[in-house]
C-alpha cells in the first residue's frame, strides 16, 4: 500500500511539474495613465481647451482677490482716523467681496471638475479600448494603471506608457474641433 501512495505522489507530482510547464509565465505591464491622457494628440488638445475655458475664471478670481486684499489694506490705514459707520461700511464691502469670491471659486471649481471629469471618461474609455486590445493581442496576464510615487521599481519592458500612447493616436487620430 505504501508503495503504491509513493507511486502515486511521483506520478502527481510528475503531472504537476508538465502542467505548470505548458503554462506560458505571467505577463504583466503598467500604464502610467495620467501621462497618457497628457500625452496623447486628443487629450493634450481638450485638456488645453479645459485650460482656456479655466483662465477667464482664474482671472476674475484673481481680480476679485486683488480687490479684498485691497479693501483690507484701506481698513487698515484708515482705521483710527475714519468714524465707525465708515469702518462699518468698509468691513461690509470686505465681506460682501470675499463671499462674492468664495461663491465664484466653489462653481468655478465644480463646474472645472465636473468638466475634467467629462474629458477624463471619454478619453479614459478609449484608452481603456486601446490598452485592452493591446494587451489581448500580446498576452498580457495583467496590465495595472502605474502609480510612479508609489513604484520603488519597474522594468522598462513592463512599462507599456509609450507604446499605448503611440497606438492611442493611431486608432484615433484628433483634428481640433473634431472628435
Amino acid at each position: 500500500m505504501q508503495r503504491t501512495s509513493a507511486v502515486l505522489m511521483v506520478v502527481l507530482m510528475a503531472v504537476a511539474a508538465t502542467l505548470a510547464a505548458q503554462e506560458p509565465p505571467a505577463k504583466i505591464g503598467f500604464v502610467d495613465v495620467e501621462r497618457a491622457v497628457a500625452t496623447i494628440d486628443e487629450g493634450k488638445a481638450r485638456l488645453g481647451e479645459l485650460r482656456e475655458w479655466a483662465r477667464p475664471r482664474e482671472e476674475e478670481l484673481a481680480r476679485l482677490s486683488r480687490d479684498i486684499e485691497t479693501l483690507r489694506a484701506e481698513m487698515a490705514q484708515k482705521r483710527g482716523t475714519v468714524s465707525d459707520d465708515t469702518l462699518a461700511e468698509m468691513n461690509r464691502r470686505l465681506v460682501a467681496r470675499q463671499r462674492e469670491f468664495e461663491d465664484k471659486q466653489r462653481i468655478a471649481r465644480r463646474d472645472f471638475e465636473e468638466r475634467q471629469g467629462v474629458v477624463l471618461k471619454e478619453v479614459g474609455e478609449k484608452l481603456t479600448a486601446v490598452i485592452t486590445q493591446y494587451a489581448d493581442a500580446n498576452r498580457f496576464t495583467a496590465v495595472f494603471i502605474l502609480k510612479p510615487n508609489d513604484l520603488v521599481y519597474l522594468a522598462n519592458s513592463a512599462d507599456l506608457t509609450d507604446t499605448v500612447i503611440k497606438l492611442y493616436n493611431e486608432k484615433y487620430p484628433f483634428t481640433a474641433g473634431k472628435r
